[in-house]
């Protein structure tokens, strides 16, 4: 039997937009190439403003806000490992603070040795994307293994 080509697969987690991330694709993607999925959080200042609300009532519970950030986001990892698990896939979480999505990104790579890294795109153009920028893009430029791009 062949080894297979795509054996790590790296997801980066969307929190930003969501506390609830899809990452179906990523999972049914790495069932069927028989691979382990890598999630990967970075929690960056829109995620962090994103997640705030939550916290708020949390503040007197003998954490400060930056731990009660780090708990939640792991949880929700935790809750999208298990999620990869009951459709068969090995899968682990890891998230990471840094103001620089793409290099975590890209730096995650390398370290994990993975083969293949599943971006999203919200396909912005136009205004937005010159305004934004694209971490697609950036990905794109420096991975150091193939990046499929998948439209959101």
């Amino acid at each position: 039997m062949s080894t297979p080509v795509v054996r790590r697969i790296l997801a980066p987690v969307e929190l930003a937009d969501s506390s609830e991330p899809d990452l179906g694709y990523a999972i049914r993607l790495a069932a069927q190439l028989r691979a382990e999925l890598v999630l990967l959080a970075v929690i960056d200042t829109p995620t962090t403003v994103g997640l705030i609300g939550r916290h708020r009532a949390m503040a007197g519970g003998g954490r400060d806000f930056e731990q009660n950030l780090m708990h939640e986001v792991k949880g929700i990892l935790q809750t999208n490992v298990d999620l990869a698990a009951r459709s068969g896939v090995r899968a682990l979480g890891h998230a990471t603070r840094s103001e620089e999505v793409e290099e975590q990104i890209l730096k995650e790579a390398v370290l994990q040795r993975v083969d293949l890294i599943l971006v999203r795109s919200h396909g912005k153009t136009g205004f937005m994307k010159a305004l934004l920028g694209s971490t697609a893009g950036e990905i794109l430029k420096a991975a150091p293994c193939p990046v499929l791009v998948a439209r959101v």
